[in-house]
């Protein structure tokens, strides 16, 4: 299967401690053009937990050397400590967004997805903590929540849950004035109510489910998946006072499967009371992954993400990539998978992590990432699904703003932070 190989290049640094503090000032006041001092400083700072003088240190490095990963791993890491995973969140999506292609980027992005987890649980506790408020309290207005889909039919299929909510999800996200929470987000939440996939199905949970994370609407799915057989797919638009719109469905072959997701959008929009736009209806068929065998295989590597399994996920990712080279989450999700152990394993020192993240080279797969039905799908399903055009996931704005350009918003209300997915 995959593996996470680090190479032996260079030597160890190491760890930062605030001992070097004093002969580290000196160095930054002699050297004011180094930025090389100016973030270990930082760094030692942060060890020291002096974080209000760690990031001031950090973000005049930022002006120096704005493509360093150090600056906004120092930063996020004093967020974390305040406890706003949300800042820092955003801080690491920020840079990994703007500098895809530097030093140690894979550890900003394991970082992100990390903080994305944190801030997730946290705020389903708080949810949970807050009923009785919440459920008081009217929805946010056009806020949607995708719930993972229920699969019938092939057992073996049931990543296909997570990917298809997340195809929706990020769909619907094109759709003018709709703002789609984060999958990891309702995720948390249905872990801490600890629903099963019989709970999920139910119009109360996703009732619930809105109510809690004050959603207006949410999406609750049915597909029904056989590889050698008809596939039939519906969704119903759940409000907060338990009222349905069904209508949605889509039916089809197993090899029409990323078609069938396309159709079922268009259905929803209508469920949900929107005219597509001619624009809206082709930028969401241009985008998403046009080879189904990078889809199984995607939707493998979110399931073991999920379940923290990082070297299963870095399989599954790279496999979605090679199968599908334009599909750019899914680059992006190995570079954090492969990056994630070296991160946990760095006890909070950011100088070690650059240096071991910016030596992870990719897995090497040696065969195909999947198991049993998924593994068979890969295997059989054809290079590409329609006429559509070969894109990745993507979040396309025509005015660019930061949630367009890889910056999820975060919105408060209430006292509970909700992360509304943007990706590019």
């Amino acid at each position: 299967m995959s593996g996470l190989i680090v190479a032996c290049a260079g030597p160890r640094l190491a760890p930062i401690t605030p001992a070097e503090i004093p002969a580290l000032k000196a160095q930054a006041a002699q050297q004011p053009g180094n930025s090389d001092v100016r973030f270990r400083l930082a760094a030692a700072l942060l060890a020291a937990g002096r974080c209000d003088t760690a990031v001031l240190v950090a973000r005049s490095g930022e002006g120096l050397a704005p493509g360093n990963a150090l600056g906004p791993m120092v930063i996020g890491r004093c967020e974390e400590k305040a406890g706003r995973y949300d800042l820092a969140f955003a801080t690491y999506t920020d840079f990994a967004h703007k500098n895809p292609r530097a030093r140690g980027v894979a550890a900003v992005r394991a970082l992100a997805e990390m903080a994305l987890r944190t801030q997730a649980t946290q705020t389903a506790k708080l949810a949970l903590a807050r009923e009785s408020t919440l459920t008081a309290l009217a929805p946010e207005p056009s806020t949607v929540a995708v719930l993972p889909l229920t699969i019938a039919g092939d057992s073996s299929l049931q990543p296909l849950s997570r990917g298809l909510a997340e195809l929706l999800m990020s769909d619907l996200a094109l759709v003018r004035n709709l703002r789609l929470l984060e999958r990891v987000q309702i995720g948390a939440l249905l872990d801490e109510l600890k629903l099963g996939q019989s709970g999920r199905a139910d119009v109360r949970t996703a009732a619930r489910v809105g109510r809690l994370l004050r959603a207006e609407r949410m999406v609750q799915g049915v597909a029904t998946i056989n590889q050698n057989g008809p596939v039939r797919m519906s969704a119903a638009v759940v409000r907060g006072d338990g009222t349905v719109r069904s209508g949605a469905e889509a039916n089809g072959t197993f090899k029409q499967l990323l078609d069938l997701e396309k159709q079922l959008v268009f259905g929803l929009a209508t469920e949900l009371g929107i005219q597509l736009t001619e624009s809206e209806r082709q930028r969401i068929l241009r985008q998403g992954p046009k080879n189904l065998a990078a889809f199984l295989a995607y939707s493998n590597g979110l399931e073991a993400l999920d379940a923290r399994d990082y070297r299963a996920a870095a399989a599954g990712f790279g496999a979605a990539a090679r199968a599908d080279p334009s599909f750019q989450q899914a680059q992006q999700q190995q570079q954090a998978a492969e990056a994630a152990p070296v991160v946990e394993a760095s006890a909070g020192d950011v100088m070690s992590v650059v240096q071991a993240a910016g030596q992870v080279v990719p897995s090497v797969v040696t065969e195909p990432a999947v198991g049993g039905a998924l593994q068979q799908g890969t295997l059989d399903v054809s290079g590409t699904i329609g006429d559509l055009v070969p894109t990745g996931i993507s979040t396309v704005a025509s005015n660019p703003t930061p949630e367009s350009q890889g910056i999820s918003s975060i919105i408060q209300a209430s006292g509970i932070l909700r992360i509304i997915f943007r990706r590019p």
